[in-house]
């Protein structure tokens, strides 16, 4: 029996395949950087077939471009409001998304599943 949680909270690493860690094939690295480049993501989603590691890292790169188009439409509306505040809510948006990506790319190519908070929720929905 295992000491991992069956399932991990958000900003745990997930756990890996039966033998505890994923196997990264040379063919999958540009997959798992493009996972996370925004639409992007999609390439994998639909290319790679025989990698679910591949595929777990697209799918949470998808939820993540979708929650930051959410945040970008919440920074729109809050300048309806205050130009200020909407300007201010974007930016945070922006910084927290490259950061986000860059985190996202470099627990990818170190064989990590780490579940981005409330991101990896969405990503859970595909």
């Amino acid at each position: 029996m295992s000491d991992r949680p069956a399932t991990p909270s958000a900003g745990e690493l997930a756990p890996e395949s039966e033998s505890g860690v994923d196997e990264i094939r040379d063919s999958d690295k540009l997959m798992l950087v493009l996972a996370y480049l925004g639409i992007l993501a999609v390439i994998p989603l639909l290319a790679v077939k025989d990698s679910e590691y591949v595929r777990w890292h697209a799918k949470q790169g998808l939820a993540l471009t979708l929650t930051w188009f959410g945040w970008m439409i919440i920074g729109v509306v809050l300048s309806a409001i205050s130009h200020f505040f909407g300007w201010a809510v974007s930016c945070l948006g922006h910084v927290a998304f490259v950061a986000l990506v860059v985190l996202g790319i470099f627990k990818a190519l170190q064989d990590s599943r780490w579940k981005i908070p409330v991101v990896s929720v969405i990503a859970e929905k595909f």
